[in-house]
């Protein structure tokens, strides 16, 4: 029971605990259980290096206090800044690799929990009344908070997100559209409206809360899609520069989402990184997802 455990907290941490799901198989392979308690470890201890520092700051959005961990670099001047959403029922803990590299790299790394995001997560809020929209307002909200900082460089603010994340960076874009340079999404979860009416087609279907991949939800995750939302309508008002990485292999949220989504943005490069499930966990497809990453931030910083 224990091993089982802590394969499913480590595949929360790492994106959202879908990696269970049909067709996406064991992204740890055999890995013993000494192997993944220390990779556990790895995961949930916060990153360090001499070339940039570590601070806990958080705001208040919507009424809730939100945790999250800014890692600054300490060389002097102002730096573009880098704000991580992480996908559903993941922490902030799942971006630490990512911050490490971004932040010796020279950018603000903020990696945050969203309010209600998750049972593990450290911001307040019920998961019961979350869902892509709560979520803009935090990613909103954060967004005002970094800019105030003064060794930030407004001009160069990205946003990056993975899964449910992307989905939220995706569909908050065009509100901040001048505040931002470039959105960076790491298989998008747009497939969630979709998926909330292939479950339940009419608003009346919708229960008042559920257990949903492991999580209780309530029908504030659901409602608004009713209102006649159309999230690549949506997401197309945003002409920015956009990223976008997804795994072909991808069974929670198929490749053709992202691919639609190239079609829509007017500024788009998608990678796909072949024999990738959700979530990339092997050695080789992380690797590559953060070259991408980097490469792409290089090139359009200004």
């Amino acid at each position: 029971m224990k091993r089982i455990i802590t394969l499913l907290t480590l595949c929360a941490l790492t994106t959202t605990i879908a990696y269970s799901q049909p067709g996406n198989g064991n992204p740890f392979g055999n890995m013993t259980q000494e192997q993944m308690e220390e990779l556990f470890r790895k995961m949930t201890t916060p990153p360090s290096d001499a070339s940039y520092r570590m601070e806990v700051v958080g705001c208040v959005s919507d009424g809730n206090q939100l945790y999250g961990e800014a890692f600054i670099p300490v060389a002097p001047g102002k730096h573009p800044a880098v704000i991580l959403s992480h996908g559903y029922g993941g922490t902030h803990h799942g971006f630490y690799g990512l911050a490490d590299k971004l932040a010796k790299a020279g950018y603000v790394a903020y990696c945050y929990d969203f309010a209600g995001g998750s049972p593990r997560s450290q911001s307040q809020g019920r998961t019961e009344d979350m869902s892509i929209f709560s979520e803009r307002q935090n990613l909103k909200d954060v967004l005002e908070m970094v800019r105030s900082w003064d060794f930030v460089d407004k001009k160069n603010v990205f946003l990056l997100g993975e899964s449910q994340g992307g989905c939220v960076s995706a569909i908050t874009a065009p509100y901040v559209k001048k505040k931002i340079n470039s959105i960076l999404l790491v298989f998008p979860a747009l497939c969630i409206p979709d998926d909330g009416f292939a479950l339940y087609p009419t608003l009346a279907d919708v229960p008042e809360t559920v257990n949903f991949m492991g999580m209780n939800i309530g029908k504030a995750y659901y409602d608004k899609f009713y209102d006649g939302f159309d999230i690549y309508k949506e997401i197309a008002k945003y002409q920015g520069n956009v990223l976008i990485v997804h795994g072909t292999e991808d069974s929670l949220v198929k490749p053709e989402y992202s691919a639609k989504a190239s079609n829509v943005y007017k500024n788009c490069e998608l990678h796909l990184l072949f024999g990738a499930p959700h979530g990339f966990c092997q050695p080789q497809h992380v690797e590559l997802y953060h070259n991408y990453v980097l490469d792409f931030l290089k090139r359009h910083t200004k």
